[in-house]
Protein backbone atom coordinates (compact mmCIF):
# COMPACT_ATOMS: atom_id res chain seq x y z
CA UNK A 1 0.00 0.00 0.00
CA UNK A 2 1.27 3.47 -0.81
CA UNK A 3 2.41 5.72 2.03
CA UNK A 4 -0.40 8.09 3.21
CA UNK A 5 1.66 11.14 2.25
CA UNK A 6 1.88 9.81 -1.32
CA UNK A 7 -1.91 9.95 -1.73
CA UNK A 8 -3.45 12.56 -3.98
CA UNK A 9 -4.00 15.89 -2.26
CA UNK A 10 -7.45 16.41 -0.79
CA UNK A 11 -9.79 18.86 -2.45
CA UNK A 12 -9.89 22.26 -0.79
CA UNK A 13 -12.78 22.68 1.60
CA UNK A 14 -15.21 25.57 1.34
CA UNK A 15 -14.47 28.40 3.78
CA UNK A 16 -16.55 28.52 6.96
CA UNK A 17 -19.96 30.17 6.67
CA UNK A 18 -18.95 33.15 8.83
CA UNK A 19 -16.15 33.99 6.39
CA UNK A 20 -18.51 33.87 3.44
CA UNK A 21 -21.06 36.04 5.29
CA UNK A 22 -18.40 38.59 6.22
CA UNK A 23 -17.01 38.55 2.68
CA UNK A 24 -20.48 39.19 1.21
CA UNK A 25 -20.82 42.32 3.39
CA UNK A 26 -17.64 43.89 2.00
CA UNK A 27 -18.01 46.66 -0.58
CA UNK A 28 -17.78 45.29 -4.14
CA UNK A 29 -14.39 46.94 -4.74
CA UNK A 30 -12.91 45.17 -1.66
CA UNK A 31 -14.52 41.88 -2.71
CA UNK A 32 -12.86 42.22 -6.09
CA UNK A 33 -9.44 42.96 -4.55
CA UNK A 34 -9.80 40.02 -2.16
CA UNK A 35 -10.72 37.72 -5.04
CA UNK A 36 -7.67 38.92 -7.01
CA UNK A 37 -5.42 38.31 -4.00
CA UNK A 38 -6.87 34.81 -3.50
CA UNK A 39 -6.39 34.01 -7.20
CA UNK A 40 -2.76 35.19 -7.03
CA UNK A 41 -2.31 33.16 -3.83
CA UNK A 42 -3.45 30.06 -5.66
CA UNK A 43 -0.64 30.63 -8.18
CA UNK A 44 1.94 31.54 -5.52
CA UNK A 45 1.17 29.94 -2.13
CA UNK A 46 3.93 32.02 -0.51
CA UNK A 47 2.17 35.28 -1.34
CA UNK A 48 0.30 35.54 1.99
CA UNK A 49 3.56 35.17 3.92
CA UNK A 50 5.35 37.60 1.60
CA UNK A 51 2.48 40.08 2.05
CA UNK A 52 3.17 40.02 5.80
CA UNK A 53 6.72 41.34 5.28
CA UNK A 54 5.61 44.95 4.66
CA UNK A 55 3.07 44.55 7.47
CA UNK A 56 5.94 43.71 9.85
CA UNK A 57 7.91 46.71 8.62
CA UNK A 58 4.94 49.05 9.08
CA UNK A 59 4.19 47.62 12.50
CA UNK A 60 7.70 48.60 13.63
CA UNK A 61 6.71 52.24 13.11
CA UNK A 62 3.51 52.23 15.19
CA UNK A 63 5.34 52.85 18.48
CA UNK A 64 7.39 55.60 16.82
CA UNK A 65 4.21 57.47 15.91
CA UNK A 66 2.87 56.96 19.45
CA UNK A 67 6.13 58.42 20.79
CA UNK A 68 6.07 61.39 18.41
CA UNK A 69 2.42 62.07 19.27
CA UNK A 70 3.23 62.14 22.99
CA UNK A 71 6.23 64.41 22.42
CA UNK A 72 4.24 66.81 20.25
CA UNK A 73 1.52 66.95 22.90
CA UNK A 74 4.08 68.58 25.18
CA UNK A 75 6.19 70.72 22.85
CA UNK A 76 3.88 71.37 19.89
CA UNK A 77 5.48 73.43 17.14
CA UNK A 78 8.61 73.90 19.27
CA UNK A 79 9.66 70.31 18.50
CA UNK A 80 13.29 70.23 17.32
CA UNK A 81 12.96 68.30 14.09
CA UNK A 82 16.52 69.30 13.18
CA UNK A 83 17.89 67.12 16.00
CA UNK A 84 15.13 64.67 16.95
CA UNK A 85 17.49 62.03 18.32
CA UNK A 86 18.98 64.42 20.82
CA UNK A 87 15.61 65.05 22.50
CA UNK A 88 15.79 64.41 26.25
CA UNK A 89 13.11 61.77 26.78
CA UNK A 90 13.01 62.46 30.54
CA UNK A 91 11.54 65.94 30.12
CA UNK A 92 7.93 65.03 29.34
CA UNK A 93 6.42 64.62 32.81
CA UNK A 94 3.88 61.79 33.02
CA UNK A 95 4.45 60.82 29.37
CA UNK A 96 8.22 60.22 29.74
CA UNK A 97 7.68 56.50 30.39
CA UNK A 98 5.41 56.07 27.35
CA UNK A 99 7.83 58.01 25.17
CA UNK A 100 10.80 55.88 26.29
CA UNK A 101 8.81 52.66 25.81
CA UNK A 102 7.73 53.87 22.36
CA UNK A 103 11.34 54.46 21.34
CA UNK A 104 12.51 51.11 22.71
CA UNK A 105 9.60 49.26 21.08
CA UNK A 106 10.30 50.97 17.75
CA UNK A 107 13.99 50.03 17.97
CA UNK A 108 13.06 46.44 18.77
CA UNK A 109 10.66 46.30 15.81
CA UNK A 110 13.42 47.47 13.49
CA UNK A 111 15.74 44.82 14.96
CA UNK A 112 13.15 42.04 14.52
CA UNK A 113 12.22 42.94 10.94
CA UNK A 114 15.33 41.90 8.93
CA UNK A 115 15.56 38.32 10.25
CA UNK A 116 11.81 37.83 9.68
CA UNK A 117 11.88 39.21 6.14
CA UNK A 118 14.97 37.15 5.26
CA UNK A 119 13.42 33.98 6.70
CA UNK A 120 10.20 34.38 4.68
CA UNK A 121 12.14 35.05 1.48
CA UNK A 122 14.47 32.10 2.16
CA UNK A 123 11.43 29.85 2.67
CA UNK A 124 10.12 30.84 -0.77
CA UNK A 125 13.51 30.38 -2.44
CA UNK A 126 13.99 26.96 -0.81
CA UNK A 127 10.33 25.98 -1.47
CA UNK A 128 9.58 25.18 2.17
CA UNK A 129 6.11 23.90 3.09
CA UNK A 130 4.02 26.97 2.17
CA UNK A 131 1.08 26.43 4.57
CA UNK A 132 3.55 26.12 7.45
CA UNK A 133 5.42 29.23 6.26
CA UNK A 134 2.19 31.23 6.15
CA UNK A 135 1.21 29.97 9.61
CA UNK A 136 4.56 30.91 11.13
CA UNK A 137 4.62 34.32 9.41
CA UNK A 138 1.13 35.05 10.71
CA UNK A 139 2.14 33.90 14.20
CA UNK A 140 5.10 36.30 14.05
CA UNK A 141 2.81 39.22 13.11
CA UNK A 142 0.32 38.43 15.88
CA UNK A 143 3.19 38.14 18.37
CA UNK A 144 4.59 41.50 17.25
CA UNK A 145 1.19 43.17 17.56
CA UNK A 146 0.85 41.82 21.09
CA UNK A 147 4.47 42.76 21.85
CA UNK A 148 3.77 46.35 20.77
CA UNK A 149 0.60 46.59 22.84
CA UNK A 150 2.28 45.11 25.91
CA UNK A 151 5.39 47.26 25.49
CA UNK A 152 3.50 50.53 25.12
CA UNK A 153 1.16 49.61 27.98
CA UNK A 154 3.81 47.88 30.09
CA UNK A 155 3.51 49.82 33.30
CA UNK A 156 3.71 46.79 35.61
CA UNK A 157 5.52 43.46 35.87
CA UNK A 158 2.66 41.20 34.66
CA UNK A 159 2.28 43.22 31.45
CA UNK A 160 6.06 43.25 31.01
CA UNK A 161 6.03 39.46 31.42
CA UNK A 162 3.38 39.17 28.69
CA UNK A 163 5.58 41.35 26.48
CA UNK A 164 8.43 38.87 26.99
CA UNK A 165 6.17 35.94 26.08
CA UNK A 166 5.13 37.76 22.90
CA UNK A 167 8.78 38.53 22.07
CA UNK A 168 9.83 34.89 22.58
CA UNK A 169 6.92 33.74 20.41
CA UNK A 170 8.04 36.04 17.60
CA UNK A 171 11.68 34.98 17.84
CA UNK A 172 10.67 31.31 17.95
CA UNK A 173 8.52 31.79 14.83
CA UNK A 174 11.49 33.25 12.95
CA UNK A 175 13.75 30.41 14.10
CA UNK A 176 11.15 27.90 12.90
CA UNK A 177 10.92 29.66 9.52
CA UNK A 178 14.70 29.28 9.13
CA UNK A 179 14.45 25.65 10.18
CA UNK A 180 11.80 24.93 7.56
CA UNK A 181 13.75 26.78 4.89
CA UNK A 182 17.01 25.01 5.62
CA UNK A 183 15.43 21.57 5.79
CA UNK A 184 13.46 21.95 2.55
Amino acid sequence: APHPSAAAPAMAQAPPEWIMTTFSKLPPSLQEKAQEFLARSMKDPYLPALALVPVAWGLAYVPHFVKVGAVLKHVGPEYDNMHPRSTNLDGFKEDSGLIKRGKACHDNGLEAFPPFAAAVILCKVRKANSPEVVKLALRFIVARILFTIFYLGGVNKPISALRTVAWVTGVRSVMQLYSHALSA
